[in-house]
């Protein structure tokens, strides 16, 4: 496996790198899609307590928190890759900022809470069969009054939106899509 590495684009932590081990599993989101997200969410990520879900590298995570987050919850559950999050997040003394959970992340969100998290930060392997279901599990759950879900997504694979969310911004970037909604009990 390749060594690769990503940098962090605004905040506190700008232009800090993130190594890890280049897979054919991993798809990091492109620093343009990044850059987008992060300019929907300027005046509202700081404080906030967020997951990053289907982490990976853990850059959508990394970034709320050099951005000014309270608090990143991390799921992912290939072992490489949750060793090179973590030495990220050492190397860059974010232990307290954070936790890792090395989790299925479908499983994960379908048996805890997700009321304490003002942002949900979905980046699920592209092309799964699993995304429409997942969405229509997310819909089941309760989750906080007008929190934000970030959802990408190849622009190939279908996503259905449930009524409780109202899409606030969407962008194509290549064969990504980022959507950002809001949750409307």
């Amino acid at each position: 496996m390749k060594n690769s590495q990503i940098k962090i684009i605004g905040g506190s932590l700008k232009g800090s790198k993130l190594f890890f081990k280049s897979s054919s599993n991993l798809r990091p989101t492109a620093n343009k899609l990044r850059e987008t997200l992060f300019n929907w969410l300027q005046f509202d990520i700081v404080g906030m307590n967020c997951l990053d879900s289907f982490a990976g590298t853990g850059a959508l995570g990394i970034e709320a928190i050099s951005r000014g987050a309270k608090h990143v919850t991390f799921l992912e559950k290939t072992p490489q890759v949750v060793k090179d999050l973590k030495k990220n997040i050492n190397r860059l003394s974010l232990e307290k900022l954070s936790n890792v959970e090395i989790t299925n992340a479908f499983q994960w969100i379908q048996n805890n809470s997700l009321l304490d998290f003002d942002l949900l930060m979905f980046d699920p392997p592209f092309y799964d069969q699993r995304i429409e279901k997942f969405m229509n599990n997310l819909v089941l759950k309760e989750l906080k009054k007008d929190g934000l879900v970030y959802f990408e997504k190849s622009t190939f694979d279908k996503l259905y939106i449930p009524n409780k969310f109202e899409v606030l911004k969407s962008k194509k970037i290549g064969d990504a899509e980022g959507i950002l909604m809001r949750y409307e009990a």
